[in-house]
């Protein structure tokens, strides 16, 4: 009569139980994975935008080291 009630319980276990506790772990581990992705796109746009910032500013830095070299230049000659 215990084995009988022990092998319902096990199957009862493995046709209830374990496809819940691997759903769950699989639910989780998608919701982390999203909430990486998420995070890792905010990362790179705002590194993006930092960059293109950094690029316009060493653009106008280098116009004006330009400037600079014309004047000091001319005032050679």
């Amino acid at each position: 009569m215990e084995s009988e009630f022990v092998f319902v319980l096990g199957i009862i276990f493995l046709v209830v139980g374990l496809p819940v506790i691997c759903g769950s772990i699989l639910s989780y581990h998608k919701q982390q994975n999203q909430f990486r992705d998420a995070r890792g796109k905010d990362l790179d746009k705002e590194e993006t935008e930092m960059l293109n910032e950094l690029h316009k500013g060493l653009e106008r830095m280098d116009k004006r080291i330009q400037a600079l070299e014309t004047i000091l230049m001319e005032k050679r000659r």
